[in-house]
């Protein structure tokens, strides 16, 4: 009987480490790379803008070839960053992931209600003085990832778009 009760313990416990590992460590340490190989290629608040996905494409898992992607790691440890995405058509959304993944804002031209799409992006250590009347988007952590996606209807609207792509800004307030 005690034995039986002592390896039950010891798989209720396994199954504890188990789903702790895979709800709390697994997220953290995808979104850590991500965000180690995103601020390799242009620093922290700053946009990296790649060329359309093909089937090669792994940057972003399962990258569609009629989105162009833009991306930007953010740091709001010690200010407020002005996130500014000038919009294209047919589509073009803006979404925040906090450093344990989570999807925590997501705006598109359609609910945006202003071309550009301009926000304030704070986290829970950011300074907020001087933030009155701006749209301020605020992130449960101080480090993630913003991703940008505007649909491409052809080959031939991608010179555009990519131009207007290009003048998204994530900038220190």
């Amino acid at each position: 009987m005690k034995r039986g009760l002592l390896c039950s313990l010891a798989i209720l416990a396994g199954a504890a480490l188990v789903h702790v590992a895979a709800v709390w460590v697994v997220p953290r340490a995808i979104m850590s790379r991500v965000l180690t190989g995103l601020a390799g290629q242009a620093g922290v608040n700053h946009f990296v803008h790649p060329p359309l996905a093909t089937s090669d494409s792994r940057t972003i898992v399962r990258p569609s070839p009629d989105l162009a992607y833009s991306s930007a790691v953010f740091d709001v440890r010690s200010r407020p960053l002005h996130v500014v995405v000038p919009i294209t058509e047919p589509y073009t959304s803006l979404a925040g992931f906090a450093s344990d993944t989570d999807n925590f804002f997501a705006l598109n031209d359609r609910t945006a209600g202003a071309d550009p799409i301009d926000v304030v992006l704070v986290g829970p250590s950011t300074p907020r003085a001087g933030l009155d009347g701006l749209r301020v988007i605020e992130s449960p952590s101080d480090r993630g990832v913003l991703l940008v996606r505007r649909v491409v209807p052809n080959a031939e609207a991608f010179p555009a778009i990519d131009a207007v792509r290009h003048h998204a800004s994530a900038e220190p307030r």
